[in-house]
């Protein structure tokens, strides 16, 4: 007379329903309104203004929302979008040396190599100049998450240093009672003695095995050699494969004692339970307890050490933010970047998508625009970072065209060609955005209803069969509601389409 039911949502996917709820644009934003834009095209022919990047999967949600607010509140016809296809591939079309293969900007969340930045500057000719531009955008953490029943995030979090974990990785400690962890956590409950761990790794090429595997190697060479250090990595053959965030979230939630790696704004959102880790000052603390300061303060701590240059337009293939020093720095860090051809004059031969792109990275820098990217878990970078790059853009070469200018506040003169104002709103965005409010309140609502009903830590929670009823007939209103939804959708569509 009982079931089981997962109540463990959380506030990424109920405004997740309210965009798709809200708004014609129900597929990324960088394809929304394409009836309308292909209208433009029609209208306007040459005038049309393009721009196309492709690159890390890691920030692109953040460059398709900030794109698809430029487009909405532009006046001219804008087209742009965001191929997300792994930072190898944004390096790779970046550096493509057919134009019509070639992506107008490029981004990833590891540097240009070496080889690849000194082959472009071989095709500038003075001596003196570069071809390559590198500007960091957004950082995020890396760490550590586990299924152990019972433990909580910030209360008496599981200690673990980069030995002990080099261990786990490589099933040379198999088991949580192991006596290293246990002198490092005496207070650590456990259903049983001998209780096993159960390792999860990511398959195919991933940012976030490189990045631990790095940490690793960085912090406990003996335990972790050279040899496994990559984006791929060897694998014992009892450990599990997951492929991608989601497989990576799924092993560790789905199964007990288990222990991954996963960027913590994902690992949080999904309701994991992190790490503590020591970091270079002999502090443990997880990415939460770090916060975004600590976070932060591995960027300034590589830029005091130079290990982060101090221009945009030097070699940056050595860069990593790994372990760097400070009593609240967070140890795990990964920096996203936009690569862009220091001559785009040259480079596009088109002043107006010369104006746009400069425009779009400069965005990228306003502390307004790029917050809105926090829900995805990203931390802007800190100002001197932020200053090193906003020199580097003056000094990028571009033609005589429009400069793009954004109306945040009305202005005069806000109708002007080339003012992206604020003031201009896309009706769907609105009411998507009301209903995320709406939909906020619930979750709230929700929340405390949770803790009334003592829902346990795991997010389940038991029903009885009076309540199944209940709960059957709340999802059968809800189905129609969704219904009721996708009609309006697509009535609209058609009127929209001249198909009524």
């Amino acid at each position: 007379g009982e079931i089981v039911i997962n109540m463990n949502l959380s506030k990424k996917t109920l405004f997740a329903f309210a965009f798709v709820a809200g708004s014609s644009n129900a597929q990324p934003p960088e394809m929304g309104n394409i009836h309308e834009h292909r209208q433009d095209r029609n209208e306007w022919g040459s005038n049309l203004i393009e721009l196309h990047g492709s690159g890390t999967t890691n920030p692109s949600k953040c460059y398709w929302l900030l794109m698809s607010q430029i487009m909405d509140e532009a006046k001219e016809p804008l087209r742009m979008t965001y191929r997300a296809v792994g930072s190898s591939t944004g390096i790779k079309e970046f550096s493509e040396p057919n134009p019509l293969l070639r992506n107008d900007f490029g981004s990833g969340d590891i540097p240009i190599s070496r080889s690849i930045y000194e082959s472009l500057n071989a095709e500038v000719s003075s001596a003196n100049e570069t071809a390559v531009a590198h500007f960091p955008i957004v950082m995020g953490a890396v760490s550590f998450f586990h299924s152990i029943p019972g433990m909580k995030n910030n209360e008496n979090p599981l200690n673990l240093t980069s030995c002990q974990l080099a261990k786990i990785f490589k099933r040379e400690i198999i088991y949580w009672d192991n006596a290293e962890i246990k002198a490092d956590n005496p207070n650590l409950n456990l259903p049983h003695e001998s209780y096993p761990i159960k390792v999860a790794h990511r398959v195919k090429g991933s940012s976030s095995t490189s990045a631990i595997s790095k940490y690793l190697h960085e912090t406990c060479p003996g335990e972790w050699p050279l040899s496994m250090v990559g984006s791929t990595v060897s694998w014992e053959k009892d450990t599990m494969s997951c492929e991608g965030s989601a497989g990576m979230t799924s092993c560790i939630r789905d199964v007990e004692g288990a222990i991954g790696y996963i960027d913590a704004g994902h690992g949080h959102d999904e309701g994991l339970i992190e790490v503590a880790v020591k970091n270079k000052d002999g502090n443990y603390l997880t990415s939460l307890q770090a916060g975004p300061n600590g976070i932060g303060q591995a960027a300034l701590q590589a830029l005091d050490l130079g290990i982060l240059p101090s221009s945009s337009f030097d070699d940056y293939s050595d860069v990593h933010l790994l372990n760097m020093p400070g009593s609240n720095t967070w140890p795990l860090v990964g920096m996203s970047y936009v690569y862009v051809r220091m001559n785009v004059k040259e480079e596009h031969h088109n002043p107006h998508k010369e104006a746009l792109l400069k425009f779009f990275v400069e965005s990228l820098y306003d502390r307004d625009v790029i917050g809105q990217c926090s829900v995805y878990g990203f931390v802007p970078v800190p100002s001197r970072v932020r200053d090193i790059a906003l020199a580097g853009l003056q000094k990028l070469r571009v033609g005589h065209g429009p400069t793009f200018k954004r109306e945040v506040d009305t202005m005069p003169n806000g109708q002007a060609p080339y003012v992206v104002s604020k003031k201009r709103r896309n009706f769907y965005e609105v009411q998507s955005g009301d209903i995320a409010s709406d939909l906020e309140d619930t979750y709230l609502q929700l929340k405390d209803l949770y803790e009334e009903v003592g829902i346990s830590d795991t997010g389940y929670v038991q029903l009885s069969a009076e309540d199944k009823a209940m709960l059957e007939a709340a999802f059968g209103l809800g189905v129609c509601s969704l219904i009721l939804w996708g009609l309006t959708f697509v009535f609209f569509l058609m009127r929209k389409c001249g198909m009524m």
